[in-house]
């Protein structure tokens, strides 16, 4: 279930990235179905994190203590770029969703190499 959202949580993340990068380029607000797809991979980084937390108390640990470093930064990325974001007006706020967006790719695939 963790390694399954984990999958999810790059796609969504790489969509992000993509749309975003596209928004900021083409200078266009983000709309309602860009902020649902930010709010699902948030719900869905927070899920697998949840239950690698299950995992880790019952099953085992993750191999590199960074594993949980970078997830602890995963579920708090999406909700520290909307605060960000939220302040900002114009071609600026799809810039930070794009940097947030890849950032978070980054992380993920940061999490599936120090996984268990």
């Amino acid at each position: 279930m963790h390694g399954l959202a984990a999958q999810v949580a790059l796609v969504l993340a790489l969509v992000i990235a993509g749309w975003a990068t596209v928004l900021a380029l083409t200078r266009r607000a983000a709309g309602s179905f860009f902020v649902a797809g930010v709010l699902w991979a948030g719900i869905v980084v927070s899920f697998a994190a949840v239950v690698g937390v299950g995992v880790a108390l019952t099953d085992h640990a993750p191999r590199d203590v960074l594993h949980v470093v970078y997830g602890v930064l995963a579920v708090g990325l999406l909700p520290g770029a909307a605060v960000v974001a939220g302040g900002r007006t114009g071609p600026g706020r799809p810039i930070v969703w794009a940097v947030a967006g890849i950032v978070l790719v980054i992380l993920v695939l940061r999490l599936f190499q120090t996984g268990g």
